[in-house]
C-alpha cells in the first residue's frame, strides 16, 4: 500500500509539471518546433539532443540581425555569436525560463544566440524537471544524470550548425539552475567565459576549477527555498577579506578561488547592495544581495518589492559583455 502511495503521489508530481509546463508554453507565443532540427533561422526554435537513447531538448532563440559584442552594439560587425545558456530551475522548464528572464529581447539588441535546455524528469518522466548539479537535489541527482555532457552537447550542438564565439561561452541560472552553472564552472571552466547565478549555490562537493571563471550572482536575504547562507558544499579555499566574512559561502567560495583582495560595497537601491571584486588574480566576483528578497528572479514580470528595484537579466548581459574567455 505505501509502495502504491508513493507512485500515485509521484504520477501527481508528474501531472502538476506537465500541466505548469503547458502553461507556460501558452503564455509564451513564437516557439517553432525544428522536429528535424533544421531550422536554425532567426526566431526561437526548439531543438532534441539524442543523449545515449535518450532525448533531451532545449529552444534556442536565433537574433534576428547580425552577430554582435555583446558590450557595445556600436562595435565593428562580428562573425561569429556569443552564446549565453540560460538554466530554469527546479520542476520549471525552457519555456518558464525564457519568460521569466526575457533574455530574448536583449539577444535581439546586442547579437547574441541564446539557448535553454530542459531538465530531465527522473525515470518515467515522473518528477520535477531538475539538474544534476552534485550532491543536491531531486532525481537528476539521485539518479546520476550526467547532466555536464546535455550541455556540452547543447554547445557543440549549436556550433556545428551557427557561427559561435568559442571566446565567448556564458551560463546564467536560477535556483537548481542556478546550482547547476556553478557545476559547469567547476567542472568545465576552461571552456566557459563567464557565469551568472541567481538564487543558487554551490553543491559541487568536489570543485577544483581548471581555470579562473567570472562570476556574477543575485540572492536574497529572505530567500525561503535556497538561503542565503546556505554552506558551499565544498570548503572555501583559503581566506577571503574581512568585508567578505558576511557573504554567502558559495560566493566566498570564487572570491578565494579567483584570489581577490578587498572589494568595493555600493548601495545601488533602497534594498540592493553591489559588493565587486575587480580585480581579481583569477577572475571579477559580483554579488548583489538583496535585503529581504525572496526566491526570484529580480526584475522578472510581475516582480514586487525588493525583487523590482534591479534587473537581473540586463545585468547579466552587462557583465557577460566584459568577459572573453582568454
Amino acid at each position: 500500500m505505501a509502495g502504491d502511495a508513493a507512485l500515485k503521489s509521484a504520477i501527481a508530481l508528474a501531472v502538476v509539471a506537465l500541466l505548469s509546463a503547458g502553461c507556460a508554453t501558452d503564455q509564451i507565443n513564437g516557439v517553432r518546433s525544428a522536429a528535424t532540427n533544421s531550422d536554425w533561422g532567426p526566431g526561437t526554435a526548439s531543438h532534441d539532443i539524442n543523449m545515449d537513447g535518450v532525448q533531451r531538448s532545449f529552444l534556442l532563440h536565433v537574433p534576428a540581425g547580425s552577430a554582435g559584442s555583446m558590450s557595445d552594439i556600436d562595435a565593428p560587425p562580428s562573425t561569429s555569436f556569443p552564446l549565453v545558456i540560460v538554466l530554469h530551475g527546479s520542476s520549471g522548464d525552457a519555456e518558464s525560463i525564457r519568460g521569466t528572464s526575457q533574455m530574448d529581447s536583449l539577444a535581439d539588441a546586442r547579437g547574441f544566440l541564446v539557448a535553454y535546455p530542459n531538465g530531465s524528469e527522473g525515470g518515467f518522466g515522473l518528477y520535477p524537471s531538475d539538474w544534476n548539479a552534485g550532491t543536491c537535489c531531486g532525481a537528476a541527482s539521485r539518479e546520476g544524470i550526467d547532466d555536464l555532457t546535455f550541455i556540452s552537447a547543447v554547445i557543440a550542438r549549436i556550433e556545428s550548425t551557427l557561427p559561435v564565439d568559442r571566446s565567448r561561452i556564458y551560463i546564467a541560472g536560477f535556483s537548481d539552475g542556478g546550482r547547476m552553472a556553478y557545476h559547469v564552472a567547476c567542472q568545465l571552466a576552461p571552456t566557459i567565459a563567464a557565469i551568472a547565478v541567481v538564487s543558487g549555490s554551490l553543491v559541487d562537493d568536489e570543485c577544483f576549477p581548471g581555470s579562473g571563471v567570472p562570476v556574477l550572482a543575485f540572492h536574497g536575504t529572505s530567500d525561503d527555498q535556497v538561503a542565503y547562507d546556505e554552506n558551499a558544499a565544498t570548503a572555501v579555499p583559503g581566506r577571503v577579506p574581512d568585508m567578505a566574512a558576511d557573504l554567502p559561502s558559495s560566493v566566498q567560495f570564487w572570491i578565494a578561488e579567483n584570489a581577490c583582495g578587498d572589494g568595493i560595497i555600493t548601495r545601488v537601491a533602497e534594498h540592493v547592495v553591489r559588493t565587486s571584486f575587480d580585480p581579481c588574480s583569477g577572475a571579477d566576483v559580483v554579488l548583489y544581495s538583496i535585503e529581504g528578497g525572496s526566491h526570484g528572479w529580480p526584475g522578472e514580470p510581475g516582480a514586487g518589492g525588493p525583487m523590482s528595484e534591479i534587473r537581473a537579466s540586463e545585468l547579466i548581459v552587462e557583465f557577460f559583455g566584459r568577459q572573453i574567455r582568454r
